[in-house]
């Protein structure tokens, strides 16, 4: 059997050879009609564009890096699932493929397999940036294109999306403290993360709104796992029953929570209330279901790769951002 090609679609559907590569890579608008008719062509001979091809063409790769956190916190995290799935999906839709890297804390650039560049990209999304970065300082470096996914510290500096982090967190404290909660603990994740000090930040703004007075000692911050969750508060012993409310600035920590408490016999929300940020899957099955602060991840990664994508092609130039609203979910927990 003959090999399929680029010709055989344009003889079967009765155009020429750049009107078919035309209206299937979208370089030129070609009418309706016409690039129906080289759809339906291509789709019954079995025509598979060569991606190769496609790169040496355009001069690009058609590829987008995600840098992710490190792997030690996206292990549990449902909220890194959806987000991925919105970039996967605009990318997708944009005809670009996703090279995963994921952030082994290995930093030295010169041995880190990662920074290697060894396969080619486009551009790249940083997410979950940490106040010094290496990917961060490393892409720009490089002269590549990138969106980060989150706030960074220079943030009039670089195109980011995020969600109001800081807005999520007072919501979520001022909501409990509309409750009559006085005393909240909190759980964060690493504090070199920049979106902790957002997380304090809003927190810190409703105690100071509401007159009470903020302690250090009931911020914990731990490595996103369940288990560091449970190990925490297990930790506190009585101490424990010094607080009558939970907030985790991520969900990952929510069912860690939940078991612990089930297993101290301590009532939710009779006895501790608790509430988290996320609006995941988790915060929907725990018994009781969680109130929680939507942060909107599917479409923080959607918008991130459009961005990222409207960047690449030029279509951005002066760095700006995308800040998501976020809106709290009112469930059983409280």
């Amino acid at each position: 059997m003959s090999k399929i090609t680029i010709k055989s679609v344009a003889e079967k559907a009765g155009v020429s050879t750049a009107t078919v590569s035309y209206a299937l890579s979208g370089k030129k608008k070609i009418s309706p009609e016409v690039t129906e008719k080289i759809k339906t062509a291509a789709l019954e001979l079995g025509y598979k564009p060569s991606i190769v091809a496609r790169n040496l063409a355009s001069s690009k790769t058609w590829t987008v890096g995600l840098y992710t956190s490190p792997t030690r916190d996206i292990r549990e995290d449902v909220f890194f699932n959806s987000l991925l799935a919105g970039i996967l999906d605009e990318l997708h839709q944009k005809k670009y493929q996703l090279h995963l890297y994921a952030d082994y804390l290995n930093e030295n650039p010169i041995d880190h397999p990662d920074l290697s560049m060894t396969q080619p990209i486009d551009g790249a999304l940083i997410m979950n940036p940490r106040v010094d970065d290496v990917y961060l300082e490393h892409i720009e470096h490089q002269g590549i294109p990138f969106v980060v996914i989150g706030t960074p510290s220079d943030a009039d500096q670089v195109f980011y999306v995020d969600v109001d982090i800081a807005a999520g967190s007072y919501l979520a404290t001022n909501y409990l403290i509309s409750k009559g909660h006085t005393r909240t603990l909190f759980i964060d994740g690493p504090a070199d993360y920049m979106q902790s000090l957002q997380h304090l930040q809003g927190s810190r703004l409703a105690y100071d709104e509401s007159g009470l007075a903020w302690n250090k000692g009931d911020v914990i911050h731990l490595a996103l796992a369940e288990d560091a969750a449970y190990g925490s508060l297990d930790g506190l012993g009585n101490r424990i029953l010094d607080y009558t409310a939970i907030l985790a600035f991520h969900e990952v920590f929510s069912y860690g929570i939940m078991r612990f408490l089930k297993d101290r016999r301590l009532r939710v929300p009779a006895d501790v209330a608790h509430v988290s940020m996320g609006n995941t899957l988790i915060s929907r099955l725990c018994t009781p279901a969680i109130t929680s602060v939507d942060m909107a991840p599917y479409e923080m990664g959607r918008r991130a790769a459009e961005m990222l994508l409207d960047v690449i092609e030029k279509r951005r130039i002066q760095p700006s951002h995308t800040i998501i609203p976020v809106r709290l979910i009112e469930r059983d927990s409280t």
